[in-house]
């Protein structure tokens, strides 16, 4: 790939450094070869799953296995060989490439499911922490689509606690073999699984991570779950009764077992990301074109003020989620440049570097895709409720992404929590920004609002959100000290304005490295305006709670009150230049790929 690449930040420096100080990785920079892969991926789903997709999901179809004949045929495409090195037949890919063919493979939630769950999840643990022997045996046969893969993390009594797992091995008299015996849950690919990334407990103790063979005896597969979405994908438990394990499918480390589960799920919330992003492309271009068809009081469904505004908030969603997961895929890119990429303790201290702006893509991007698709199932009134049209499948199926690959509130509480710990152990330096925004406030020299409606402004709204967060972040800090972990209301509320603010900044980053025209400005400036409308209000919220009537909180107040701003804008002429390029266009328009 000859595509330029950033200067890789530090994780979490988005929220003290001037936004577009550092390049970043945009859309706008796919090379030739990435958009040969994104167009091939795009014509598959076309004639392949999209067409079918009701199949997919029906009875029939799970009986007869149609979802892992679609499988097999994206394998022979090449496309679950995109990250697996050269020396195991594959193509070695970066991750920019990884994430775009994870988008255009989200058009249909069950395919996109079935293949992250195959070739992401149960692949990745291998090729990060395989001996040369695992990775022979099984790296190519996953990535050719010989062995379709899953991964077992979850329990009946355990999800977003994996450590609490029970599922026990306990190694035999002979040293051959772990006796395996207990039960995990909600297992994507479990039905038609040829081989699964397990994890247990060895000796009572020690979280363990395995490869385990579906013809192993006394291992066996439970009836499939009836979902209310994501039907065409398989769940189901895998059951574990005094089933031998060899020992030489010990994978990693004996008690290191949340390394491995935990860099997978790293990797896997960002391509999550860019998968929801995927289909909720395909929910705007289907409901823009029935909003299009259909008529009212005999005006087209798409013309009304209300459905515009609708259209506009889509388009801004969008935007932003394309900007900050390929900011994350490029920053990684980045770390690994000049690097042994086949070394996967190189691979995983550059995917580590940016846990929290992987646990911002994976709550943005799913977040995201239920309000688009919320909108999308509105513009077709009544018969959004029914099977005729495909958004109530969309519906259904877009609701489970807030909850796996880690819920949307553990996530939340990521994002603080390891700014805080990133920030006592000096991997951040954010004492400085802090320093200057505490001189600008005693000094009463904040910067003014801009004279110029341009980005300016969207600049002015951003620094001003970022500044809340600080402050915020400062408070609570202060008020809670080490007890702050337990405080998980004032966590949540406080990853919402980081969150806030990493979308706008990569949002506004991306349109000053194009020539942005009219409807990217508008978006950037619609983006950061009420993003820092809901930071004002929410920090002051927060503020109040953190202090609770405490004598300092005036201070406080009072910094909150000289950083507390609104920017004046016409958000609703902004939104019609963003609605009728959309709907000029009959789809997301901001980008070419």
């Amino acid at each position: 790939m000859t595509t330029s690449l950033p200067i890789a930040a530090p994780g979490g420096a988005f929220l003290v450094e001037p936004t577009g100080q550092r390049h970043i990785f945009t859309p706008e920079e796919f090379d030739e070869i990435q958009l040969s892969i994104a167009e091939q991926a795009h014509k598959f789903m076309e004639k392949e799953v999209v067409p079918h997709e009701r199949l997919l999901e029906s009875k029939q179809g799970k009986a007869d296995e149609v979802m892992v004949d679609k499988l097999r045929k994206a394998c022979e495409l090449g496309f679950a060989l995109v990250e697996v090195p050269e020396q195991y037949d594959g193509l070695g890919a970066d991750k920019r490439t990884a994430l775009l063919l994870c988008e255009k493979l989200g058009a249909n939630g069950d395919f996109s499911v079935t293949y992250g769950a195959h070739c992401g999840i149960g692949l990745a643990p291998i090729l990060l922490f395989g001996t040369a022997e695992q990775k022979k045996k099984y790296a190519t046969r996953i990535g050719t689509g010989e062995l379709v893969s899953c991964y077992a993390l979850s329990e009946p009594g355990s999800g977003s606690d994996a450590l609490a797992a029970r599922t026990t091995a306990v190694l035999n008299e002979a040293g051959t073999h772990y006796i395996f015996n207990g039960t995990k849950q909600w297992i994507s690919n479990a039905a038609w699984a040829d081989v699964a990334i397990v994890f247990a407990k060895v000796d009572g103790d020690k979280f363990t991570a395995f490869i385990v063979d579906r013809d192993t005896p006394g291992f066996s597969i439970g009836a499939e779950e009836h979902k209310l979405g994501l039907r065409g994908s398989s769940t189901c438990q895998l059951i574990f009764n005094d089933a031998p394990v060899p020992k030489e499918n010990v994978l990693g480390e004996i008690g290191k077992g949340h390394h491995v589960a935990f860099n997978t799920l790293n990797l896997g919330r960002f391509k999550l990301g860019a998968s929801v992003i995927g289909g909720a492309k395909r929910a705007i271009q289907e409901s823009l074109a029935y909003a299009t068809d259909r008529q009212q009081f005999r005006t087209r469904v798409v013309d009304f003020g209300a459905i515009r505004e609708m259209v506009a908030d889509c388009v801004v969603q969008v935007y932003l989620g394309e900007a900050l997961n390929y900011r994350i895929a490029g920053m990684i890119d980045a770390r690994l440049e000049g690097q042994d990429h086949t070394d996967p303790k190189v691979l995983m201290k550059a995917v580590e570097e940016y846990v929290i702006e992987a646990s911002i893509s994976k709550v943005y991007s799913s977040e995201a895709l239920d309000r688009i698709i919320d909108r999308c199932f509105q513009w077709h009134g009544g018969y959004g409720f029914v099977e005729e049209y495909c958004i109530e499948k969309f519906f259904r199926d877009s609701r489970v992404n807030r909850i796996f690959e880690g819920t949307n509130e553990i996530n939340r509480l990521l994002v603080p929590g390891t700014l805080i710990k990133r920030v006592m152990t000096g991997r951040l330096e954010i004492d400085q920004a802090m320093a200057d925004m505490e001189r600008r406030i005693a000094s009463g020299d904040l910067p003014a609002l801009p004279a110029d409606d341009g980005l300016d402004r969207a600049l002015f709204a951003l620094q001003r959100l970022k500044w809340l967060a600080m402050t915020v972040f400062q408070a609570a800090t202060a008020r809670f000290g080490i007890s702050l972990d337990k405080e998980q209301e004032t966590l949540v509320g406080l990853a919402n304005l980081i969150i806030d603010a990493y979308a706008v900044d990569s949002a506004i980053a991306r349109a000053t490295q194009q020539d942005s025209d009219e409807a990217v400005s508008a978006v950037c400036k619609v983006a950061a305006y009420e993003a820092l409308d809901r930071g004002v209000v929410a920090s002051w919220r927060l503020m109040e709670c953190i202090f609770d009537g405490h004598e300092d909180f005036s201070d406080w107040a009072s910094k909150l009150d000289k950083l507390s701003a609104h920017v004046p804008a016409n958000i609703v002429r902004l939104k019609r230049v963003i609605a009728k390029g959309a709907v000029d266009a009959g789809q997301y328009h901001l980008s070419a790929y």
